[in-house]
């Protein structure tokens, strides 16, 4: 034993000389030891998100962790390069990292398992860089683990089953409750990280956002505490996604963006997000929806053009990962993305394209993403395309505030008719042989659907359907009883919306004619 060693004990439950040691603190100790006697000495921030996902962010465990060292007698800094004692640093810049111990005490170090020193392969198997033995083969034979692990896979398939029905666009509580099922019925951490990734996928698809934190805070759970196999990465890089769609909800773009960075940037993620065409998929087609939301808030060209990039990546990751319903929903968010940017001359401004060629080329899109719907056994393909094409195919008419019921039907809309010789895809996604005979006949029969309960819609999907019903039937009926009760349902819709949705849909229902809202 050293002269003055500083000790700590490896295997639960932690210790420093005798005292509890708290389990975060400890790992960073030892990775910032690992670091400095096997490799280049540096521990970027990015390990510490990998290895804690659960974390919001960085900032209080590095505050815990430097606290308990100073506690310990131990003295680390950070930032690079290492040019000032750590006494000297700033603590504002601290939890950017990178993090290293200094060069003075690191002798005094010494790390025990079970009471003896800890080699290196130990070190490796308490950070969780290296494989850890599978724990099931050590305690039960594989033919009870087998046995055991029948119920969780027969629940998983049944819940992936229920997923590709619709394409995943059936509700969401029935979906994310048969991967929690699977959770349930999990055996070991590998089934229960993978089953909770999709369960908190499910909810959020299914706008249940609560319900999809709470999946991934069971998953951070998982994850922070136990290492298994060397699937952990591609786990931790999901929830890093699902983290980013959570900060996206709650309309926080600058977490949603941070969470992204760290599977673009160097670091231990970004071989995931290289090298799985899933998780580049799940990245690229937030990222464009952040660049979305940033070029219409600002006006901003370049984020427009960020926008469509992602996009296009995004495309390229869902056709290698062979994922079809991912390639039907990226070729949708393609289709109104190029309209809206190029409604708002964030993208060909000098109007090189006619306003009706722009809408051939985005409902190409769109048609492309219904067409996948149709021959992959989508069903009736997805509301938000209905919603998008028709919102495009009125896109040119004139919008007048309290407009004359004469006025607003003389509004002149893109053709049925010229959307199907522009789609050229056969079956068409849109033919009369299918019902859709006119705008009116597309958005009723997608109404219809969910009704009936075979396409169920969030509150701000059918809120959208509904404006879109309304519109056309005042257009092509004018004031009659079906555009009176669209109308009228939309507006007892309302409260379920969130405070800005419902100013955007009382600023549309500005632009229909009186008759129509009077009634209702």
């Amino acid at each position: 034993m050293t002269v003055d060693a500083i000790q700590f004990e490896l295997t639960p439950p932690y210790r420093h000389a005798g005292s509890p040691a708290r389990f975060q603190s400890l790992w960073l100790l030892v990775r910032l030891y690992y670091a400095a006697t096997h490799e280049d000495g540096m521990v970027a921030v990015a390990a510490l998100r990998q290895r804690f996902p659960a974390s919001r962010t960085p900032r209080m465990l590095v505050s815990r962790a430097f606290a308990d060292f100073a506690a310990w007698g131990v003295e680390a800094g950070w930032g690079a390069p290492r040019r000032e004692p750590a006494s000297l640093l700033n603590p504002d810049g601290r939890s950017r990292g990178p993090f290293w111990l200094a060069s003075d005490g690191m002798a005094r170090l010494e790390f025990l398992m079970n009471g003896q020193p800890a080699d290196r392969r130990q070190l490796e198997q308490f950070l969780g860089l290296e494989p850890a033995a599978a724990e099931a083969s050590d305690s039960i034979s594989q033919l009870e683990a087998l046995t055991r692990g029948l119920d969780y896979w027969s629940q998983l398939t049944q819940a992936i089953r229920d997923e590709r029905d619709g394409m995943g666009r059936v509700a969401g509580p029935q979906v994310a409750a048969s991967f929690h099922a699977a959770s349930l019925a999990a055996h070991n951490d590998f089934q229960q990280a993978l089953a909770l990734t999709k369960e908190s996928l499910a909810w959020r698809r299914g706008a249940q956002f609560d319900d999809s934190r709470l999946a991934l805070k069971k998953l951070g759970q998982v994850l922070d505490g136990r290492r298994f196999e060397t699937a952990q990465p591609t786990f931790s890089a999901m929830a890093c996604i699902a983290r980013a769609w959570d900060h996206y909800a709650r309309g926080e773009p600058d977490g949603a963006e941070a969470c992204l960075a760290q599977l673009r940037n160097p670091g231990e993620l970004q071989p995931v997000y290289r090298y799985n065409p899933r998780v580049r998929f799940e990245c690229l087609n937030l990222g464009a929806l952040l660049h979305k939301q940033a070029a219409i808030a600002g006006q901003a060209p370049e984020r427009a053009e960020a926008a469509l990039r992602d996009l296009s990546g995004a495309l390229e990751a869902a056709y290698e990962a062979d994922s079809i319903d991912a390639a039907q929903h990226v070729a949708a968010n393609l289709g109104w993305c190029l309209w809206l940017f190029w409604k708002q001359a964030l993208i060909d401004p000098q109007r090189a394209l006619p306003v009706t060629d722009m809408q051939r080329l985005a409902t190409r899109w769109l048609g492309l993403s219904e067409w996948i719907c149709d021959r992959f056994g989508g069903g009736n393909g997805s509301a938000w395309n209905v919603v998008f094409l028709l919102r495009i195919a009125r896109g040119d008419c004139q919008r007048t505030k309290r407009p004359t019921l004469a006025g607003f039907q003389a509004a002149r809309p893109f053709p049925l008719q010229e959307l199907r010789r522009a789609l050229a895809l056969s079956p068409c996604p849109f033919s009369a042989a299918k019902g859709y005979r006119s705008w009116t006949a597309v958005a009723e029969l997608t109404l219809d659907e969910h009704d009936q309960g075979r396409l169920p819609l969030t509150p701000l999907q059918l809120a959208n359907l509904l404006l879109e019903t309304l519109w056309f039937q005042a257009w092509e009926g004018g004031v009659s009883r079906q555009a009176c009760a669209s109308a009228l349902r939309l507006k007892q819709l309302l409260p379920q919306l969130r405070r800005g949705e419902r100013s955007f849909f009382r600023d549309e229902l500005a632009f229909l004619p009186q008759e129509l809202l009077e009634p209702a």
